[in-house]
């Protein structure tokens, strides 16, 4: 009995794990580049900046909802106006969110789609500009940043990446990942 209350145990560990790694691995993130290599928007003189929006990850989807609304602490930026890069979309990244439908099913990474800001060069220093959850009524969507799998019609939540405006030494816009080191032993040990 003891051995099948461990086994037991150890099986909800690691299926708890493996969902919770199926939705941190997967994500929405803006970018300054359209390849998702640069996260860091520089705002220091007049111009038209592009922030890039791609869904980050390993597999396929057909849907993702969510929303990017320009951050306040971006001052002197105003959004112009987005493309996005769908079969089938609505609402917008500004409002209470923006469904996006890719017609078939779509290998990840995908790209999103972007958005168009004329900027004063005012931004303050690291200025955080996240992905949020969708702003829609829980009657009509559950709520969160959401994809949806290809076979089915489950949602998924996922999570939102963040660029950074005016990016410095004390706000880096890619910190690193910490990880944390078990044991077989340890593991066990929960289980005594």
């Amino acid at each position: 009995m003891k051995i099948t209350t461990a086994l037991l145990g150890l099986l909800l560990v690691l299926s708890a794990n493996s969902l919770v790694q199926a939705q941190t691995t997967e994500k929405i993130a803006l970018y300054a580049d359209q390849a998702g290599t640069d996260c860091s928007i520089s705002d220091t003189r007049v111009r038209t900046i592009i922030v890039y929006m791609i869904h980050l990850g390993s597999g396929s989807r057909s849907y993702d909802v969510f929303r990017a609304p320009k951050p306040e602490c971006w001052t002197g930026a105003t959004w112009v106006g987005e493309v996005i890069n769908a079969f089938v979309f609505s609402g917008s990244t500004q409002g209470a969110g923006v469904e996006v439908g890719y017609g078939p099913c779509m290998p990840l990474p995908i790209y999103v789609g972007k958005m168009f800001y004329e900027a004063t060069g005012a931004a303050q220093e690291c200025c955080t500009y996240p992905v949020l959850p969708h702003g829609y009524p829980a009657l009509y969507l559950p709520p969160g940043i959401l994809t949806l799998e290809c076979q089915g019609s489950h949602y998924i939540p996922i999570i939102g990446g963040s660029a950074v405006i005016n990016e410095n030494s004390s706000c880096p816009c890619a910190p690193p990942l910490a990880v944390n080191s078990a044991t077989w032993g340890r593991i066990k040990s929960l289980y005594h």
